[in-house]
């Protein structure tokens, strides 16, 4: 992988992520393949960063690393100044859990559970108690306008709106970075555009830092940065 970055402001802002020179190599057989090649970047607190490029090319082993699910084969990445790597993996999944918010691709639900209970689990499997849990799962669906989805089951919406309700449990933990791998690859373009929008509305209001990976070239100008990542010749 080899990136390239356009950016549309520079601004002096508390470095969230820091990313640096990582490389990450894979064992096929007799082979190594490599995936990530000396990658630094730094994420600001402000920041939506668009990350784009064709599959294969790196972007979800990066967002995977990032999230602490995936060591490095070389480099480090720090978030707020935590070197992730330096802690094991009970404490990087605790960390993960309150710091981070991860939205898929194809969502996973606990289906006996509706919409607003599904929001409100990681509060409770954190040790909240379910009271406040719900409470904080109700503000969130409604700062995101999917109030009336609350009791439904989630297997049962469309996939526009399961994608906003798994975008409302990405948030309810008020987590310092929201990260989506894809979350518009299974929606049709206008669930896309609203999926895309919400971001967009939850950067610039909430100031939300968040990092999407995409191979969708028609959300390249969403973000505030944008890099483009491709397949090393």
């Amino acid at each position: 992988m080899e990136g390239k970055e356009e950016a549309k402001s520079q601004h002096h802002h508390e470095v969230v992520i820091d990313v640096e020179e990582v490389k990450k190599n894979f064992v096929l057989g007799s082979r190594v393949i490599q995936a990530l090649k000396d990658v630094t970047l730094q994420v600001r607190s402000t920041d939506f960063l668009v990350i784009f490029g064709p599959s294969g090319c790196g972007k979800s082993t990066l967002l995977n690393i990032i999230l602490g699910l995936d060591k490095p084969t070389k480099g480090t990445v720090k978030v707020r100044d935590t070197n992730i790597y330096n802690l094991d993996e009970d404490q990087r999944a605790a960390f993960r859990a309150k710091k981070m918010g991860m939205v898929h691709q194809m969502p996973y639900w606990i289906k006996s559970l509706n919409a607003i209970e599904n929001v409100a689990l990681p509060l409770i499997i954190e040790g909240g108690k379910e009271k406040n849990a719900m409470r904080e799962a109700r503000k969130t669906m409604q700062e995101l306008g999917i109030i009336e989805l609350s009791r439904q089951i989630p297997t049962q919406l469309s996939g526009g709106e399961q994608q906003k309700v798994g975008l409302a449990r990405a948030l309810v933990s008020d987590p310092w970075i929201l990260l989506a791998d894809e979350p518009t690859g299974n929606l049709d373009s206008k669930s896309g555009d609203e999926i895309m929008s919400l971001f967009k509305f939850l950067n610039q209001k909430h100031k939300r830092t968040i990092i999407l990976v995409t191979h969708n070239e028609e959300y390249w100008d969403n973000g505030t940065r944008r890099i483009e990542m491709k397949f090393e010749v």
